[in-house]
């Protein structure tokens, strides 16, 4: 062990963790999106991030950053340096402003109990376990998308450590240009008011059924409100045969909600859950999903056409892949979109602002054999649920806090170029000023400008 390690690992006041000693974490989500990291930073303040980032590039070390330790990428994970930030979690809540003060580690959990206490939500996403620096700086999509927009359209600013090691402030005020290309590629979040009772139905269907549940999301699209959403979720039931199950949120009062969705009970589902909870326990109803056993692996599709053939084809691909993939789903997700929709494309470097179908294709294995095969299987299934719709449809990488295939494919920035549009020669350009050795190179690495 060299000196310049001992004195950096003395001068951290949280943890710094090699191979084999005790607090030496690379737990993440997916198994599969791991790497054996030399070293495991766990900072429990901003200055530990900077002088990881310091050390790493002095010792000439990779790095990475994870967050809630979600992804099903490689692009949180490293053989060097990992920086892991779940113990920065804290949340402060001021009230009077609706801001929401949030360190890069908190889970959408931490923050719901933090904002509940005032009567409060940030534009946060469903899942409880994700954290919220990587969920709005790749959008943030949600329950809350349709009255308050995305996530990354609430952020007010953030604190940065460049790749330099500097610490500098990014907003509308402040290195503005650094502020429009962080939403899209963070310790701010606006809160907003929210009804602290949301209705949460929740209808299993057989698959002879599928014909109706398709006409009934349809019919439900033309009249949805914007604080309505439901996902259409195909999965195996507990006893192993396929069902299809509709889920849903309206925050509204119970009468209006049941009513929202009364025509999917009037299809006889085979299971009828249909609950009024306090809204901070929306994101836990995603928890079993998240404590799934296995190798996983998520991508994105975008759809422009709903229809039954679509869904059938779909779901014919899906029962092939689940004989050797059994936990594996897929979900459309029926979020209101026009409050992205009006936002300017080159207002933020995020560019998926167009109106389709975000549908999530995620397969679930135990059996190593299958690890090899998984990307090809699950593309060919993004292919087909994208298959009926729009040219532009087909070749979109999905929602991009879903494309794990794609985000650390970086030999060429084919994929940056595809995901940013008319948006990636201005990320070029900042990329040159803050980090021009791309120091910063895991998910969809941008190359700065010549």
């Amino acid at each position: 062990m060299s000196s310049s390690f001992t004195s950096f690992k003395e001068s951290v006041k949280g943890t710094v963790r090699q191979p084999g000693e005790d607090g030496y974490n690379l737990s993440k989500w997916a198994p599969n999106g791991t790497k054996p990291s030399k070293i495991i930073v766990t900072p429990a303040e901003t200055e530990d991030i900077v002088k990881a980032i310091k050390y790493a590039r002095s010792d000439g070390l990779d790095i990475a950053v994870r967050g809630g330790g979600h992804s099903t990428s490689t692009a949180s994970a490293t053989d060097d340096l990992l920086i892991d930030m779940r113990n920065m979690t804290r949340v402060r809540v001021d009230e009077a402003n609706k801001i929401a003060y949030i360190q890069a580690g908190a889970r959408i959990r931490d923050i719901e109990v933090a904002t509940m206490k005032y009567g409060l939500a940030a534009v946060i996403g469903v899942c409880s376990q994700v954290s919220i620096a990587g969920y709005t700086l790749g959008g943030g999509l949600g329950y809350s998308t349709g009255s308050h927009g995305m996530a990354v359209d609430n952020l007010v600013s953030a604190t940065v450590v460049l790749a330099s090691g500097e610490i500098v402030k990014a907003s509308n005020s402040e290195n503005p240009d650094l502020f429009w290309a962080l939403r899209g590629v963070c310790q701010l979040v606006q809160a907003i008011l929210f009804k602290d009772l949301t209705t949460l139905p929740d209808y299993v269907y057989l698959p002879a059924q599928l014909p109706q549940v398709v006409e009934a999301i349809n019919a439900w699209r033309k009249e949805q409100k914007d604080h309505e959403a439901i996902q259409l979720l195909t999965t195996r039931a507990p006893d192993g045969n396929p069902c299809v199950i509709v889920g849903g949120l309206s925050n509204s009062t119970k009468e209006d909600g049941e009513a929202a969705y009364n025509r999917f009970m009037e299809l006889g589902p085979v299971q009828v859950t249909n609950a009024q909870i306090p809204y901070i326990e929306v994101s836990n109803q995603a928890d079993a999903f998240s404590e799934l056993p296995g190798n996983k692996m998520i991508v994105g599709a975008h759809i422009d056409v709903f229809d039954l053939p679509q869904v059938q084809k779909s779901w014919d691909t899906w029962n092939e892949i689940v004989k050797k993939a059994p936990l594996s789903a897929f979900m459309y997700e029926f979020y209101p979109y026009k409050k992205v929709a009006t936002v300017p494309i080159e207002q933020t470097a995020f560019a998926q602002r167009h109106e389709m179908i975000t549908v999530l294709c995620a397969l679930v294995w135990t059996d190593e054999s299958f690890t090899f095969k998984a990307r090809d299987e699950l593309l060919r299934l993004k292919s087909v649920v994208s298959g009926s719709s729009s040219k532009d449809a087909q070749e979109s990488l999905g929602y991009v806090n879903y494309a794990d295939p794609f985000c650390t494919l970086n030999e060429t920035d084919e994929y940056a170029k595809k995901l940013f549009g008319t948006n990636y020669p201005r990320l070029q350009e900042i990329k040159k000023k803050y980090d021009p050795e791309l120091v910063f190179n895991k998910w969809f690495a941008i190359r700065p400008a010549n």
